[in-house]
């Protein structure tokens, strides 16, 4: 596959590179007494000196990710690419993290700081060791707005608020170490700007992209608000040392050679200081997949748009070319060289020792780290139905696990993870029933997650019949979706059907179900069916899978909460996933369903919205869903305010647009003093003490009319609240909430009714809190 070729490209490189050395700290060399050398003074002067002493070969041999050797400044080839979306990726064991799909429905942005600054803490301590080097491509902030889509199990989402979130306190964790606030720990990066979103997939009617060759056409108003919010707030509150421009044109233009995206939004908007890597490849497509300019204007568009580091050998080979026939300058390398030696300097590459060069290898794979990974599961699982108390299990009764993803585990620890987790331990929900469970067996029923052979499930039943409880073990794995490979469809597979009735059927009690997705699938048959008393959804957990077992027999309470929406069947019929649009509307793609050889025969798809904040149709399970062991109840600790005045909004954005700014900074109007500020008592009526996520939800004036979400996440908070107690969230609406981008992308106020809601109506009647308050904006 391709990923699997770009993984060898990427163990080449590392075995290529030298190991990181510092001249810098050896007074017997002349690099010592050097400017660049020099810690007191500035990154800008000393970036620009060691690249003022570079030789031309040497610069033009360093615009790609493998590098090579920089004798005129001392220093060893540098390797631009690690991954660390999951943990580090390495071939010694690391530390192996639920995948962020699953960690997005803890909402809890201390865990997702924890996580980053753990796996950024294992990356420095390896460096230390010599082991590995200081930029790593996460985390992947893309929205899983498209439920075919490979990669949703990189990202923590569809909502943009909830993967900016993720993206800033990821990124915080990653970079900032408390040993050392003058240095960043490991550089982190976010990915992939913009809008890649699809991998490669054929329709029936022939038609057929790849994430090489499509161009997503995407209106200005759906890439404000939705496409490039995220990396906003990866970029303004993260403050992210890196981004990678990705493969797909948006709008006619390759990222990698959009000076629009690259240096006018990412660095003049938002005030980006770091590095842009090129995504594999993507250079080389500005040619010859895109067919946007010959070799030589594409060398000038990427390096005036901005990109700094080629994955790949297109610039090196071309940079030379496009130099000598006047394309470019020799200044134009260097600027985009400094750069990278920026980044450098901010890792201490050149410093005297600090602190963050104390880590000690063997802070890899400590206690603290694997029992945070284990607990990310348990934070995060959502309960997502629950009849009569199916769940919690008893710990004396007899189970059996039964699934094609009962030992679903070590095939899913090495996407863009640790090579080896830790202690080479790789447990499964087998070994988590275990965990508490008197007595536990287990079968497949049926070979795989795609397989039609039922001879298993007669074998299946009969254990199902033996035991006092059974765990169905089912969804997806990796072979159902990843880099390079679109889903084909979002129904569950015939096998596990054939396996999922059987059993319930023969069961003694209602079936739990243990659903393994990262990709969204209609359950309404499982949700639907009364022999299913348990769902609980995990996303893809890999080897943290073990941290179920805390759920499963009541030692705690689950308190995630969906982060995608679950469509119903029909919508794969509705819209191609060619289509980037997020609003409701015709589409200019055929409907998927069609099988007409000829594109132009079949009718236009029809967008029924995207995510939770456009979906006109009824969805199997909301965004948000997630059910407790306890119940809440929300009351209002002051009465808020019911009319406001958008005086401040106008004034802010008419100083935001008069700047030519079509992005209002975020952190400027996180400054603005709050038009209303809500204080929300969660009080726990139940019997058991347990974490709950309180969700504010923006209905706006008009909503689902001319453009205006249905609904937008504006806040969220994860407290916990002992059983009788209550709690006290505070969440306000930002500025940006009383405002609606337009076909155009500028943000204008929006008067009207506003609703604001604290929970989902869905989970209402199961006991979780809900709370709705009116205000009218003027």
């Amino acid at each position: 596959s391709e990923n699997s070729t770009m993984l060898a490209a990427l163990g080449l490189w590392v075995a290529a590179t030298g190991a990181l050395n510092n001249p810098c700290i050896d007074k017997t060399q002349p690099f010592y007494q050097q400017p660049w050398c020099n810690p007191a003074l500035g990154l800008d002067a000393r970036a620009a000196d060691a690249v003022s002493r570079m030789t031309l070969t040497e610069k033009t041999a360093n615009l790609e990710t493998g590098g090579a050797e920089i004798k005129s400044l001392g220093l060893n080839s540098y390797n631009w690419w690690e991954e660390a979306s999951s943990g580090v990726s390495n071939n010694e064991a690391t530390t192996k993290f639920p995948y962020p799909i699953t960690t997005g429905m803890s909402f809890n942005t201390s865990l997702w700081q924890a996580v980053g600054r753990a796996i950024g803490h294992e990356a420095r301590a390896l460096m230390n060791a010599g082991k590995a080097g200081s930029t790593f491509w996460a985390p992947v902030v893309n929205l899983a707005r498209e439920p075919r889509w490979g990669r949703n199990i990189e990202v923590p989402g569809e909502d943009p608020f909830q993967s900016g979130q993720y993206a800033r306190y990821f990124v915080n964790g990653f970079e900032d170490a408390p040993e050392d606030p003058f240095h960043i720990q490991a550089s982190a990066c976010c990915k992939h700007y913009v809008a890649n979103s699809m991998e490669r997939t054929t329709e029936p009617d022939g038609e057929s992209f790849t994430r090489h060759t499509i161009d997503a056409n995407i209106s200005q108003q759906d890439l404000v608000d939705s496409y490039m919010l995220p990396f906003q707030y990866c970029v303004e509150q993260g403050k992210v040392s890196g981004l990678m421009c990705s493969y797909n044109e948006v709008n006619g233009v390759p990222s990698c050679a959009n000076k629009w995206l690259l240096s006018e939004v990412a660095r003049d908007e938002w005030g980006f200081d770091g590095y842009i890597t090129s995504d594999c490849g993507a250079e080389s497509d500005v040619v010859f997949s895109h067919g946007y300019a010959d070799a030589n204007h594409a060398v000038q568009d990427i390096l005036g748009a901005g990109t700094d580091v080629d994955c790949g050998r297109f610039m090196t080979n071309a940079a030379t070319a496009a130099l000598k026939d006047n394309f470019i300058t020799e200044a134009d390398i260097d600027a985009r060289l400094k750069m990278l030696f920026r980044v450098r300097l901010r890792l201490g590459h050149f410093d005297p020792p600090g602190p963050l060069q104390q880590f000690p290898e063997s802070d890899v794979c400590s206690a603290d780290h694997i029992a945070l990974a284990m607990d990310g599961l348990t934070q995060s699982a959502a309960l997502i139905k629950n009849v009569d108390s199916t769940v919690p299990l008893s710990k004396t009764d007899s189970i059996a696990v039964i699934g094609p993803n009962a030992n679903l585990s070590k095939a899913t620890v090495t996407y863009y993870g640790p090579h080896t987790p830790c202690n080479s331990d790789y447990p499964t929900l087998v070994d988590a029933a275990a965990k508490y469970g008197s007595k536990v067996t287990s079968a497949l029923g049926v070979p795989s997650i795609s397989s039609n052979d039922t001879s298993g499930i007669p074998a299946a039943v009969a254990l199902a019949q033996a035991a006092d409880r059974v765990i169905l073990a089912i969804g997806t794995d990796l072979t159902w979706a990843h880099e390079n490979l679109d889903a084909r469809g979002i129904t569950i597979p015939d096998g596990q059907v054939a396996l999922i009735n059987a059993v319930a059927s023969a069961a003694k009690a209602p079936v739990t179900v243990v659903f393994f997705c990262a990709n969204p699938l209609d359950i309404s048959g499982l949700m639907n069916n009364p022999k299913i008393g348990a769902i609980f959804y995990v996303g893809q957990p890999s080897v943290t899978i073990y941290g179920i077992a805390e759920l499963l027999f009541g030692e705690v309470s689950p308190a995630g909460r969906m982060q995608t929406t679950i469509y119903p069947a029909a919508y794969a019929d509705e819209i191609s996933i060619f289509d980037f649009g997020m609003r409701p509307g015709v589409s200019t793609y055929a409907r998927p369903d069609c099988t007409s050889t000829t594109p132009a025969n079949c009718p236009r798809g029809t967008n029924p919205g995207r995510t939770h904040r456009f979906y006109t149709g009824k969805a199997v399970v909301p965004y948000g869903m997630g059910l407790s062991y306890t119940t809440f109840k929300y009351d209002f600790a002051s009465t808020p305010t019911t009319t406001v005045s958008l005086d401040q909004a106008r004034g802010f954005l008419s100083a935001a647009s008069s700047n030519g700014k079509m992005f209002p900074s975020r952190n400027a109007l996180d400054e603005l003093e709050p038009l209303v500020q809500y204080e929300v008592n969660v009080t726990n009526t139940g019997t058991m003490d347990a974490d709950h996520i309180v969700l504010g939800m923006t209905v706006p004036p008009g909503a689902g009319t001319n453009g205006v979400p249905l609904e937008q996440l504006f806040g969220f908070e994860r407290v916990h609240v002992k059983a009788g107690q209550t709690v006290t969230v505070y969440l306000y609406p930002r500025l940006s909430e009383f405002t609606q981008p337009g076909l155009d992308g500028i943000r204008v106020p929006l008067t009207g009714d506003y609703t604001f809601r604290f929970g989902i109506p869905e989970t209402k009647e199961h006991g979780m809190g809900f709370l709705e308050h009116k205000l009218v904006a003027f």
